[in-house]
């Protein structure tokens, strides 16, 4: 029981962190990387986007290992888990370059 709380707050961390770059114009959500008025340029969402990636997979690894130990993973499992968490991106990046444009924010 306890352990599907904590699957579960762990997946939406994971969906907050995908989406971090894409809704503000600051880097890790303190530095500002551009002048006011202006958007964050693609790359630095890219690159903020690979930092979370890491740090969410970190924190994945930790609660692994605080459980009973890290498994073997292959490439196969860090190819789907850097696809889920673009999926989990999906959201911000259409807000960001889509709507944002039509609705006049």
């Amino acid at each position: 029981m306890i352990a599907d709380w904590i699957i579960a707050s762990y997946l939406i961390g994971l969906f907050v962190l995908a989406n971090l770059p894409f809704i503000n114009q600051r880097l890790f959500l303190v530095i500002p990387v551009t002048e006011p008025g202006r958007q964050k340029s693609f790359w630095w969402r890219i690159v903020e986007w690979l930092v979370y990636f890491v740090v969410g997979m970190g924190a994945g690894l930790y609660l692994e290992y605080s459980i009973g130990g890290i498994e073997p993973k292959g490439w196969e499992f860090w190819a789907v888990s850097a696809a889920i968490f673009a999926v989990f991106s999906v959201i911000g990046f259409i807000w960001q370059y889509q709507l944002r444009k039509y609705l006049q924010v």
